[in-house]
């Protein structure tokens, strides 16, 4: 069996996370694909021309004639926008397969203390009929009165999370927080560009012998590396934070 990475966090209880993401999860795969649309596949991988062979961490769907990438962020802006289109998990994906990709963004908020504050996982709740509800439709900036319960969505096991969703797009929440960026494949030139340096970056990862010196403009931004905990510590890559070394591959 390979190396596993378990959950890194610092919140004080775990288990208290683990069931908050595990109730994300479950919401977020119900919202993002139609119950008539067949189930996606991994894309597996594709040979970039004569060179090195491009492993993909993308989906297909049903018919095969399209990319699709889920991502999840606490927030969304232009900046975010533009980078998610440019990165190698969008954009090269995309020249690899010559095909185009709809990314599905979800917002899911602001983690604080092992869970994300957003509409996905927390609702206000009415102290009489117990109906949900995420904001006034008719006036969005005014709140709710005190005797309305605020409430975490893995709480409630009574509501259901067609329930949940429902509610979300009744009150004009969901396409704020749920919505997809097509992405197109690019002119043939600009392509081939982007597969030009693809082989040459994965051959030059494929021949590296030695750890690489530390990237510090990427560790925070524009989204946290996930092993920025460790590597600022100063722990060398291991197989517990989800590292496996090249010649291991073969």
């Amino acid at each position: 069996m390979g190396p596993t990475c378990g959950l890194q966090t610092c919140a004080t209880s775990v288990h208290d996370q683990v069931v908050h993401l595990s109730s994300l999860g479950d919401i977020l795969v119900t919202a993002l694909r139609k119950p008539q649309e067949g189930p996606w596949r991994p894309a597996g991988e594709v040979q970039l021309g004569e060179g090195p062979i491009w492993v993909s961490n993308a989906f297909l769907n049903q018919s095969g004639d399209q990319l699709r990438r889920i991502v999840t962020v606490s927030a969304w802006n232009d900046d975010r926008h533009f980078h998610e289109c440019r990165t190698w998990a969008s954009l090269g994906e995309v020249c690899a397969f010559n095909l185009p990709m709809k990314i599905g963004i979800c917002v899911v908020g602001p983690r604080r203390d092992g869970k994300h504050h957003g509409h996905w996982t927390q609702a206000y709740r009415h102290p009489v009929n117990r109906t949900i509800k995420f904001r006034k439709k008719n006036n969005p900036e005014i709140g709710f009165k005190s005797s309305w319960e605020r409430i975490w969505r893995e709480d409630f096991d009574e509501i259901s999370t067609t329930t949940w969703l429902e509610a979300m797009l009744g009150d004009g929440i969901l396409p704020d927080v749920c919505f997809a960026v097509d992405l197109p494949v690019p002119a043939k030139e600009a392509r081939q560009e982007i597969l030009d340096l693809a082989a040459r970056r994965l051959e030059e990862i494929w021949t590296t012998r030695t750890l690489p010196g530390k990237q510090l403009s990427t560790c925070d931004w524009p989204s946290v590396c996930p092993h920025r905990g460790h590597c600022m510590k100063g722990d060398p890559p291991s197989g517990r934070y989800g590292f496996v070394k090249i010649d291991q591959l073969g």
